[in-house]
């Protein structure tokens, strides 16, 4: 009886090692560290051994291999001896009992060691990670403490057999798509909301994306003139009201002297030697490729809510402000901002598009965001020019992924309307 006891208590025992190995290797990483600082030691020890992989592994191997030896021992000849007795009572001859003493012993113990000092504990590490981690962690750190010349034997001739063998260690550095993967699960569990998956995944995007995607181009930009008198400045406010205004030099629309804000103008316009230049400051521009995260940085640092975008030469290409940003991580097109691009046809299976849309933002209304990739074009007219290689002629039509795309009016050299429809799928 005795045996049976130690045979049962080195299965459990072989168990918690299982466990701990499982929980330590899947435990996450950011929720321990979110412990530690919250001052739990079993947290902080479990990331001292996940940061000691080598050690911590060849701790429990050698746990894990003495007490199969043990139980080997204990569940060899004399137990089974025990059972071929109990047989032989039975009725059975000498030799038949203890053929299947031994056979007996070694089933059960199998499916013991298995069921209880296998797959149970296992199943207990993956599905309480981090709290059997902080557990058992010290004690497995002790463990190793005291397992020290061992383990480092083992941990030195493992290192050179993985040398021998040509392999190296790599960064398992977390993707952006595990991220998204995460969410993912997140939200199947109920545990993150719709709209807050929508949020995160737009803000992994928008970190992949430059000013110029989107930013409000050139043409749409509504600007004053430097040598504007207060008459016109105030018809220009009550045409179109803006937090601030792009001043050009001259009527050429070419170089930019400034900005000036509405809160500026507001204050000045009225007086009797108003002059446009008395309230113009020194404009801020953002080259073209600058990410948005970076252009973010900028504006929070200096303080910023309106920036000019230039090309490689100079030339104002758009501006930007954070509600831009803003609106890029909740949703880049605001619908009044989607009916002056985007029109739905009477057909229902097509739509015109205005060819100066931003790419980004054309995808986005699509839902066609996985096909954005950075480019050295910003909005739809671009990537029409991209793929055919010349200036379209009205009617003209193009394939782009599932998306046919027709020439529907050209200014000149420049693309007015686009009618787009889906080839092999619609959407709303």
């Amino acid at each position: 009886m005795d045996d049976i006891f130690i045979i049962i208590l080195l299965i459990l025992l072989n168990g918690v090692f299982s466990m701990a190995e499982i929980a330590l290797i899947s435990a996450r990483k950011s929720r321990l560290t979110s412990d530690a600082k919250l001052g739990s030691r079993g947290a902080l020890t479990a990331l001292k051994l996940a940061e000691s992989p080598d050690r911590f592994l060849s701790t429990i191997q050698i746990g894990i291999t003495l007490i199969g030896i043990l139980t080997g021992l204990f569940s060899g000849a004399a137990l089974a001896e025990e059972v071929g007795q109990l047989l032989q009572k039975a009725g059975l001859s000498p030799h038949t009992a203890h053929t299947v003493g031994q056979i007996a012993i070694v089933t059960v113990v199998t499916y013991l060691s298995i069921v209880i000092g296998e797959l149970v504990p296992k199943r207990i590490g993956l599905a309480l990670a981090n709290s059997v981690a902080k557990l058992i962690a010290r004690p497995m750190y002790l463990l190793s403490l005291i397992a020290m010349p061992a383990v480092w034997l083992l941990s030195v001739s493992t290192s050179i057999l993985v040398k021998l063998l040509g392999l190296r260690n790599h960064e398992n550095n977390v993707t952006e798509d595990e991220i998204k993967s995460l969410i993912q699960d997140g939200t199947d569990a109920g545990e993150v909301k719709k709209v807050e998956q929508d949020i995160m995944e737009r803000a992994l995007v928008l970190g992949d994306l430059r000013v110029s995607s989107i930013m409000t181009p050139k043409i749409d930009v509504t600007a004053l003139r430097l040598d504007m008198t207060s008459t016109e400045v105030r018809e220009q406010l009550s045409a179109e009201l803006h937090s601030s205004y792009p001043v050009y030099c001259d009527r050429s629309r070419t170089g930019v002297c400034g900005v000036v804000s509405l809160k500026q103008l507001i204050l000045k316009v009225d007086s009797p030697d108003f002059k446009l230049k008395d309230v113009v400051a020194k404009p801020v521009f953002f080259p073209e490729a600058m990410s948005v995260y970076d252009a973010l940085d900028r504006m929070k640092e200096k303080k910023l809510d309106f920036a000019l975008v230039c090309d490689e030469f100079g030339d104002m290409t758009g501006v930007i402000t954070p509600s831009d940003i803003l609106e890029g991580l909740v949703g880049t097109m605001p619908q009044q901002q989607a009916a002056t691009y985007i029109v739905k046809n009477d057909d229902g299976d097509s739509w015109t598009v205005n060819a100066q849309i931003p790419i980004y933002d054309f995808l986005n209304y699509f839902n066609l965001e996985d096909l954005y990739r950075p480019t050295s074009y910003a909005t739809l007219a671009g990537l029409i020019l991209e793929e055919l290689k010349h200036v379209p002629e009205k009617d003209e039509k193009l394939t782009w992924h599932n998306l046919s795309l027709e020439i529907a009016s050209m200014d000149g050299a420049k693309i007015g309307d686009v009618i787009v429809k889906f080839i092999n799928t619609k959407t709303e």
